[in-house]
């Protein structure tokens, strides 16, 4: 506290009085300034930012967000061995960079008790690459016994590496949990309702996530294949069609429905084609409403004859469809063609036999046949 007294009856206590203000001020503002420095420190960045930019390329924001996650460090010693690992491990240095940004705290992990037996598994997998960088991502969720006794178990089921390899790239997130008891009970009721075991590797392998459900919801997600796509259960499409009503709503697949409706399809007519073919109505909307009006208005297929011809509506229309409909109807026109193809067998054609088949032999009837349609197809002709 600064208590001021001063006379103002001449020239001299006016001099006194702004100098005394003067004198206050000044020591009033280093006062405040001491203070506000003490409040506020100005703290250098933690010795983690200038490694994470300058060992992986991390920005400074980056580096700074993911210093307070490892900042009990005091030094670079283990984030150095574990960058080092990884390197070992054939991760580059972005899938590493990819793989600190997403879990910062990885970098204070032990690699001989920690990292070392999971990528151990990994690698008898055969996993790398991008399938490795996710699985390194989410590796903090589960321990090490979990993730050996959870693969160990899908090799027992699988009978196959590279089948376990599938199942984890699709599902990485099973692999923290204990799903052994969940699987083992919805595989029976898989086979409670008919289904080989090929066909309950087939879900297995396709969307390993459903039997992970509980079995009352499996029950009943199977019991609605039949009355809602009339595949029936001995249909070597009903694992399609349960996949179908997993992957898609109720709301959803009336929608679907109503766009071949708007086209004069009948009820019947679409479960013809969706028990050939459950995958049709996978397709969006609109794309299921492109394709409807090419081959029903502009080439004049009836309802009856898509239903029983589907793979014509899963096929790419502007790159496979269209461009062989030009061919082949350039090859009519010319009289070139010595049998009645349809479009249906030509779109079946792989890549290269259609244009060993459909292009290549009348280059010289049709000089520029090859790069048009490469050119349709967007591929290069050279």
């Amino acid at each position: 506290m600064w208590i001021l007294r001063f006379k103002t009856s001449n020239n001299n206590g006016a001099t006194q009085l702004s100098s005394s203000i003067s004198t206050l001020l000044h020591e009033v503002q280093a006062h405040y300034s001491t203070k506000s420095t003490q409040k506020h420190p100005i703290s250098e960045p933690h010795f983690m930012v200038d490694y994470l930019v300058n060992s992986l390329g991390f920005s400074t924001d980056q580096a700074v967000s993911a210093s307070t996650k490892v900042s009990h460090l005091k030094s670079t010693q283990n984030p150095e061995s574990v960058i080092d690992f990884f390197k070992q491990c054939g991760l580059d240095k972005t899938q590493i960079k990819n793989i600190v940004c997403f879990t910062p705290k990885i970098l204070t992990t032990s690699v001989d008790k920690i990292l070392q037996p999971k990528f151990r598994v990994f690698q008898e997998l055969g996993l790398s690459g991008s399938v490795l960088e996710k699985l390194v991502k989410q590796s903090p969720t589960y321990s090490s016994n979990r993730l050996g006794s959870n693969v160990d178990y899908l090799k027992k089921l699988l009978n196959s590496d590279e089948k376990v390899s599938k199942v984890i790239y699709r599902s990485w997130w099973m692999l923290s949990t204990n799903f052994a008891q969940k699987l083992s009970a919805n595989m029976l009721v898989l086979e409670k309702y008919g289904l080989p075991n090929d066909k309950i590797e087939t879900i297995l392998l396709r969307n390993p996530g459903c039997l992970l459900q509980s079995p009352e919801w499996l029950e009943s997600t199977i019991k609605r294949v039949e009355p809602v796509l009339g595949i029936p259960r001995n249909s070597p499409r009903f694992v399609d069609g349960i996949e179908i009503i997993i992957s898609l709503s109720k709301l959803t697949l009336e929608t679907k429905f109503g766009v071949f409706r708007s086209f004069g399809w009948t009820d019947s007519e679409i479960f013809t084609m969706v028990k050939a073919l459950p995958f049709c109505v996978r397709r969006s909307e609109a794309k299921i409403q492109v394709s409807l009006n090419f081959f029903m208005n502009e080439l004049g297929y009836t309802a009856q004859y898509l239903a029983t011809h589907p793979k014509l509506l899963v096929y790419s229309l502007e790159k496979r469809v269209m461009p062989r409909n030009k061919v082949l109807e350039i090859l009519k026109e010319k009289k070139l063609l010595k049998n009645n193809f349809s479009l249906c067998s030509v779109v079946a054609f792989s890549e290269v036999n259609f244009v060993k088949d459909f292009v290549a032999p009348y280059h010289e009837f049709v000089p520029h046949l090859l790069e048009a349609y490469t050119n349709a197809t967007g591929q290069s002709s050279h």
